[in-house]
C-alpha cells in the first residue's frame, strides 16, 4: 500500500519531462489568443484570436495551409471577406498565402535542403510572372496610381502558388483531397445561393425574381464538370446517387445565376468532356451515346430542378432566364451588354496605342455604364474591363497575353496527354475534367476577367499547379 502511495505522489512532469514544453505552448498560446490581441485593438481581437487559431491548426503544413486557402477563397462571400480587410488593404486570403509561404520557406531550409521539385509548367509560370513585374513597372512609368499598380499586380502574383502546389503536393493528396475539397466548395456556395434567393424574393408575388451572381458563382460550373466527369469515368468510387444527389443543387444555383456566360462556358466543358469520352479507346460509338445521355440527363435534371422550385417558390425563373437569353441574338435590348461592348471598344483602342507592352498595371479606363436609378448612361472611371484577353492587352500588352495564353496552353496539354496515357481511373476522370475546365474557364474569359481580377486567381492557380502534379508523370500505372 505504501509503494501505492509513494507512486501517486510522484509529479506528472518529472515522469514525462516533456510535457513541460508542451504545457508552454499551450499557456504561450492562450496568452497570444486571449491577452496579446486586446493590446492593439477590439476591432480586431477576434479576427487576429482567429487567424492564430487557424495558424495552430495549419502550422508548418503547406498542404493543410492550401487545401484552407482553397476553400475559404472559394466559400466565404465578397461582403465578408470586405469586413476582414486589414490595415493597407491586405485581405484575408492573402494573409493565409503568406503563411503558406513561410510554411514553405521553412520546409525548404530545413528538410528539403533548398531542393525545389520541378514541374512542366515551372518555366510558363515563370515567364508569366516575370513579365507581370515588368508591367508593374510600366504602369509606374506611365503615371498610374501606385495603389492601382499594386492592387493590380497582387492578382497576378498568386499565381506564384503554382510553385507551391507543384513542389509540396503530391499526386495522392492531390487526387484524394484537394478535388473533392472542390466539390464540396461549389455544394457549400450553391446553398449560400440558393438561401440568399429565397430570402431576396417575395413569395406573395409570383413573378418576382432576384438574380444571385456573386464572384463565387464561378466554382459551380467547374464543379458541375467534375461531377460530370466523375459520372463518365469512375462513378462507383463516390456512387451514382451521391454524384446525382450533388448535381441537384448544384445545378439549380447554377441556374439562378442566370449567367449568360457561364451557361456558355459550362456548354463547352460539357463538349470538350463528351469528345474525349468518344476519342478514348474503342466502341467509340458507344461511348459517345452513353456521354451524349448523360449530357442530356444533365440538362434535364437542370431544368427539372428548376421548374419544381419555380413551382414551390412561385419565382419567374423561367421568364427571367429566356428574357436574358434573348441578347444572344438581339443584344440591343440589354443597356448592360451595350455598356460592356463599349469598355471593350475604348479597351481596344487604348492597347492599339501601346501594343507591345500595354498601358501597364494601374490604367484606367473611362467607361459608360449605366445607371438604374437615374434611368441613364454615366462615365465612370473603371480599373478593370469584364474580358481576361482585353485586360491582360491592355495592362500588359501582347508578351503579356502571350505569355498566358502559353501558361494556359500548357495546363490544357498536361492534362490531356494524362488523359491519353493514364491507366488509372481517377487520374483519367481528374485529367479529363481538368481539361474541359480550363477550356470552358477560357472560353468565360470572353466576357470575364477574373482569372486576372479577384481572388480567384488564386483558385485557378492551385487548380493549374493540380494539373501539373497529377501530370507530372505521363504513364501512369
Amino acid at each position: 500500500m505504501a509503494a501505492v502511495m509513494n507512486t501517486t505522489r510522484v509529479p506528472l512532469m518529472s515522469v514525462c519531462p516533456q510535457n513541460n514544453g508542451l504545457l508552454a505552448l499551450v499557456c504561450a498560446a492562450q496568452l497570444l489568443l486571449i491577452v496579446f490581441p486586446s493590446l492593439f485593438s477590439t476591432n480586431y481581437t477576434w479576427l487576429i484570436s482567429c487567424e492564430l487559431v487557424f495558424l495552430a491548426m495549419v502550422a508548418f503544413s503547406v498542404e493543410r495551409t492550401l487545401v484552407t486557402l482553397l476553400l475559404l477563397t472559394i466559400i466565404l462571400p465578397a461582403k465578408l471577406l470586405d469586413a476582414l480587410i486589414l490595415p493597407g488593404g491586405f485581405r484575408f486570403y492573402e494573409g493565409i498565402l503568406l503563411a503558406a509561404f513561410v510554411f514553405a520557406t521553412i520546409d525548404l531550409v530545413m528538410y528539403r535542403r533548398l531542393q525545389l521539385r520541378s514541374s512542366p509548367i515551372d518555366v510558363a509560370t515563370a515567364v508569366f510572372l516575370l513579365i507581370a513585374v515588368l508591367s508593374a513597372g510600366v504602369g509606374l512609368l506611365h503615371g498610374n496610381s501606385m495603389s492601382l499598380v499594386l492592387r493590380d499586380v497582387r492578382f497576378l502574383m498568386y499565381y506564384s502558388a503554382i510553385f507551391l502546389v507543384t513542389t509540396f503536393v503530391d499526386r495522392d493528396t492531390a487526387l484524394r483531397i484537394f478535388v473533392p475539397m472542390l466539390v464540396l466548395a461549389g455544394l457549400a456556395v450553391s446553398f449560400e445561393y440558393i438561401l440568399e434567393f429565397l430570402g431576396a424574393i417575395d413569395f406573395s408575388v409570383g413573378s418576382r425574381f432576384k438574380r444571385v451572381a456573386h464572384l463565387q458563382g464561378l466554382i459551380l460550373p467547374i464543379g458541375l464538370l467534375f461531377l460530370v466527369n466523375q459520372y463518365l469515368y469512375d462513378p462507383g468510387r463516390y456512387g451514382r446517387w451521391l454524384l446525382v444527389a450533388l448535381a441537384v443543387p448544384m445545378g439549380l444555383a447554377f441556374v439562378l445565376t442566370v449567367g449568360r456566360g457561364m451557361w456558355v462556358a459550362f456548354t463547352i466543358g460539357l463538349a470538350v468532356s463528351v469528345f474525349l469520352r468518344y476519342s478514348s479507346g474503342d466502341n467509340q460509338r458507344r461511348r459517345l451515346g452513353r456521354a451524349l445521355m448523360l449530357v442530356s440527363g444533365v440538362l434535364v435534371l437542370f431544368g427539372a430542378t428548376a421548374f419544381l422550385f419555380q413551382r414551390v417558390t412561385g419565382a419567374a425563373i423561367g421568364a427571367h432566364a429566356l428574357e436574358r437569353s434573348r441578347t444572344f441574338v438581339d443584344f440591343e435590348r440589354d443597356v448592360h451588354v451595350l455598356g460592356r461592348i463599349q469598355s471593350y471598344r475604348l479597351a481596344a483602342e487604348a492597347f492599339a496605342k501601346y501594343p507591345l507592352l500595354g498601358l501597364g498595371q494601374g490604367a484606367t479606363l473611362d467607361v459608360p455604364m449605366f445607371n438604374e436609378e437615374m434611368k441613364r448612361f454615366e462615365q465612370i472611371t473603371t480599373w478593370t474591363v469584364d474580358s481576361l484577353y482585353l485586360t491582360l492587352l491592355l495592362k500588359s500588352g501582347l508578351i503579356g497575353a502571350l505569355a498566358f495564353l502559353w501558361l494556359l496552353r500548357r495546363v490544357v496539354s498536361i492534362a490531356y496527354e494524362n488523359f491519353k496515357h493514364a491507366a488509372d481511373a481517377k487520374v483519367r476522370t481528374f485529367a479529363s475534367a481538368a481539361a474541359a475546365v480550363v477550356i470552358a474557364m477560357a472560353a468565360l474569359g470572353v466576357s470575364d476577367g477574373s482569372m486576372v481580377n479577384g481572388r480567384f486567381a488564386l483558385v485557378y492557380a492551385i487548380l493549374f499547379g493540380l494539373i501539373a502534379v497529377i501530370g507530372n508523370r505521363r504513364a501512369v500505372p
